[in-house]
């Protein structure tokens, strides 16, 4: 009992003022929890420059744009898991976008509660069910579960307390049926995450992007320099590139103060990347969002026409597919489709039949 009452003591403390709680949260953590670091060593979870940026200005609904690899997920795992087993009465439901990504995320909540002291596992948070999705702890009524976006009933008949919606652009066609089924069992005193690094101009995480301050949600963005390992190393006689430094480059130090290994270490991102480093290694929420992988046609252009059409009289796959106007009867359309980039491309011709 005595341990109970220890996490008790500690959920009421995160119950105090916001700038209290962020500092007793981030102690917790750091001295609590463990996660594998990118050379695979079990350390001890210290928040990093964007983990920080986030817990400084997150609220209880929040949207989070990112470059690749910048720990958020890790870290909104490891804040709602102190959450859950200070608190008790905690539902915390964690949603990925495919099963596998889900099993990974697991993963590291497992960690967590793994590498805990040993008298908390076997006393205060005994777990009475430990799967590939779920940890719960009955001596606190809590629980943690790990979902795919793929179940449009997730949420029904739940009290969510804490919500993280991970990688939410990659979510499957029916992601707005979900996303709308998990939203409804969130009170409004509860906490939401929608996390994801950019895919396209479209979809729900791009419209829920672009509506955040319409739905009351806290923007957060995080470009690739926030990772201090995204750099070359040079050698201090060695020069950058004997490529002269462009309008764009210099932009960027200007303005956040990129070093010439970074400068470096983006030059040789985007020759290997092409098209696709404005997505995975987003430099500003505008441009990440335009296109995924190269495109033939002017993108100023496009967003320009985009920005002043009116909304779409039909919207489906998860808003990657718009019509504006619908087919008429007698008519003949032309469609031209490259799918060079990859993936896989649907084209659907839906002509109503002349009576």
């Amino acid at each position: 009992m005595g341990d109970i009452l220890l996490l008790r003591q500690l959920g009421g403390v995160l119950d105090r003022t916001a700038n209290e709680e962020e500092q007793i949260r981030d102690l917790l953590i750091h001295g609590l929890l463990k996660v594998r670091n990118k050379k695979r060593r079990l350390v001890k979870l210290f928040p990093n420059r964007a983990q920080r940026e986030y817990a400084e200005n997150c609220k209880q609904r929040n949207i989070v744009l990112k470059a690749r690899q910048m720990g958020m997920t890790t870290y909104v795992a490891a804040r709602f898991f102190i959450q859950t087993i200070t608190q008790p009465g905690t539902l915390t439901v964690q949603v990925a976008h495919s099963q596998d990504w889900a099993e990974e995320i697991f993963t590291i909540v497992r960690r967590f509660w793994e590498n805990l002291p040993k008298k908390m596992r076997q006393g205060a948070l005994v777990t009475s069910r430990a799967n590939i999705r779920q940890l719960v702890f009955p001596r606190l009524d809590s629980e943690y579960r790990v979902a795919t976006a793929a179940d449009q009933n997730a949420g029904r008949g739940m009290t969510i307390h804490h919500l993280h919606c991970s990688e939410v652009a990659r979510w499957s066609r029916d992601g707005e049926e979900t996303l709308a089924s998990l939203r409804a069992a969130v009170p409004e005193d509860g906490e939401i995450v929608l996390e994801s690094t950019p895919n396209g101009a479209g979809g729900i995480f791009y419209e829920e992007w672009q509506r955040a301050e319409e739905t009351g949600y806290t923007r957060h963005f995080f470009p690739w320099w926030y990772d201090e390992s995204y750099r070359v190393e040079l050698k201090p006689a060695e020069p950058q590139s004997s490529q002269e430094i462009t309008e764009e480059e210099l932009d960027l130090v200007s303005r956040f103060g990129l070093d010439e290994g970074q400068i470096a270490w983006r030059r040789r991102n985007r020759a290997q990347l092409r098209g696709l480093a404005a997505q995975e290694y987003a430099e500003d929420p505008v441009t990440c969002f335009r296109a995924s992988g190269e495109c033939v046609f002017e993108m100023d252009s496009i967003e320009q026409t985009l920005a002043g059409a009116f909304d779409p009289v039909e919207s489906r796959e998860n808003g990657r597919e718009a019509m504006w106007l619908p087919p008429q009867a007698g008519k003949q359309y032309v469609i031209g489709v490259d799918p060079a980039g990859g993936g896989t491309v649907t084209v659907r011709a839906r002509v109503p039949v002349e009576e």
